[in-house]
């Protein structure tokens, strides 16, 4: 889709579903990482969890509580280690199984990704989250004709969900199939979900490769209200009024992606993992 928005609302944020069965030790240790982990304290929400480990090993509650503070502080190696860890335990736990197909995208580990996030869907076909982050992994490696078989049996499964027609659409764009039926699949998810970004974003592309300027430039501006940090939207809405003689607001724009640019090129900050340390900035 349009990188991992990875988030996001990828794993819950939430111990308490999972700390509820839990020795109360071990609960309490997880509320307090959940806290410190909300309030951006990344070591103490580490050691709260790693204290929660420490009473039982075989906390799965802990496991994914501890993975997810990694994957959320861009240290995705870390977080799939100990989502991979865990999954010995729980080979049948569907949120571990998600966390690694979550850290080996950001890894850029396309192949073994995919396969996890297969396994997921298997595990919870309905799963909206497991289908967006194997839509986005098929994209990201190219794989257009496997999305496309993915996104047409989701949309079976799940017609209500706008990801499914985003996600065919998206295939086909790929592809270079005809324009048509992948606009009409790009205004059905519209027409579904409203806000959503990314629709409109491959609709402006379409649009502006069709040479209907006007409906491209329409299109793409909603795009980046909605998003304003995607650099191919703002790109493509600066050839889009370029090409409408608007001068002006194109450099605005190729100022915009130049920025992103920039910005994009400053690592993120991550964490540093020693097993029952805790993490330190590097």
């Amino acid at each position: 889709m349009w990188g991992l928005l990875l988030l996001l609302p990828l794993l819950p944020t939430s111990c308490v579903a999972w700390a509820q069965t839990a020795p109360m030790a071990v609960q309490g240790h997880l509320l307090a990482s959940k806290a410190y982990a909300e309030a951006g304290d990344a070591a103490h929400a580490v050691a709260e969890a790693e204290a929660a480990l420490a009473i039982d090993p075989r906390s799965e509650a802990a496991h994914l509580q501890l993975g997810q503070i990694f994957l959320s502080n861009h240290t995705p190696a870390a977080a799939r280690d100990i989502f991979a860890e865990a999954l010995v335990l729980f080979p049948e736990s569907f949120l571990l199984r998600l966390g690694e197909g979550l850290a080996l995208s950001e890894l850029q580990r396309y192949d073994e990704a995919a396969r996890a996030l297969r396994r997921c869907l298997a595990m919870q076909p309905s799963s909206g989250i497991a289908f967006d982050a194997l839509g986005t992994v098929l994209l990201h490696s190219s794989d257009f004709e496997g999305l496309l078989r993915e996104a047409e049996e989701y949309r079976r499964r799940n017609p209500a969900d706008y990801r499914g027609a985003y996600y065919a659409a998206a295939a086909r764009d790929g592809l270079r199939l005809p324009d048509g039926p992948t606009l009409a699949l790009l205004e059905q998810s519209i027409e579904i979900s409203p806000g959503f970004a990314a629709a409109y974003g491959l609709k402006g592309k379409v649009l502006l490769r069709q040479g209907s300027l006007p409906e491209a430039v329409t299109a793409l501006e909603r795009a980046v209200a909605l998003r304003r940090d995607h650099v191919p939207s703002h790109m493509a809405l600066a050839n889009a009024y370029r090409k409408s003689g608007r001068d002006a607001e194109a450099a605005r724009e190729f100022q915009t992606v130049r920025e992103l640019n920039e910005a994009q090129r400053i690592p993120p900050p991550s964490l540093v993992y020693h097993r029952g340390n805790g993490p330190a900035r590097p």
